[in-house]
C-alpha cells in the first residue's frame, strides 16, 4: 500500500517539476522572443512610417525593455504553461517574421 502511494506522489512530484520548468522556460526564452519580435516590429513600423532607422529600433527597443518583463511574468499567470509558450514565442515569431516581409518591401 505505501508503495502505490510514493509511486503516485513521485509522478506528481514530476508532473510539478516538469509544469514549473515549462513555465520558467517560457519565461525566460519566451518572454524574449516576444521583445525581439516587438522591437523588429516597431523598427520595420518606424522605418515605414518615415522615422529615420537610428530612430525606428531606439523607440522600439525601449518599447520592448517595457514589454519583456509583463510578458516574463504573465508566462507563470497564465492558466496553462503551453498556451504561454504558444503566445509568447508564436507571437514574437510572427511579428519578426512580418518585420522581415515589411523591411524587405521597403526601398
Amino acid at each position: 500500500m505505501a508503495t502505490g502511494v510514493t509511486a503516485t506522489a513521485g509522478t506528481t512530484r514530476g508532473r510539478s517539476r516538469l509544469r514549473a520548468a515549462l513555465r520558467v522556460t517560457a519565461a525566460v526564452f519566451g518572454a524574449y522572443a516576444f521583445a525581439w519580435g516587438i522591437a523588429a516590429f516597431g523598427s520595420a513600423l518606424g522605418a515605414l512610417a518615415g522615422l529615420a532607422p537610428a530612430e525606428a529600433v531606439t523607440a522600439a527597443s525601449l518599447l520592448a525593455l517595457l514589454v519583456l518583463p509583463v510578458a516574463a511574468l504573465w508566462a507563470f499567470a497564465v492558466p496553462r504553461a503551453v498556451m504561454g509558450w504558444v503566445l509568447l514565442g508564436g507571437g514574437g515569431a510572427l511579428m519578426t517574421g512580418v518585420a522581415c516581409a515589411v523591411r524587405m518591401a521597403l526601398p
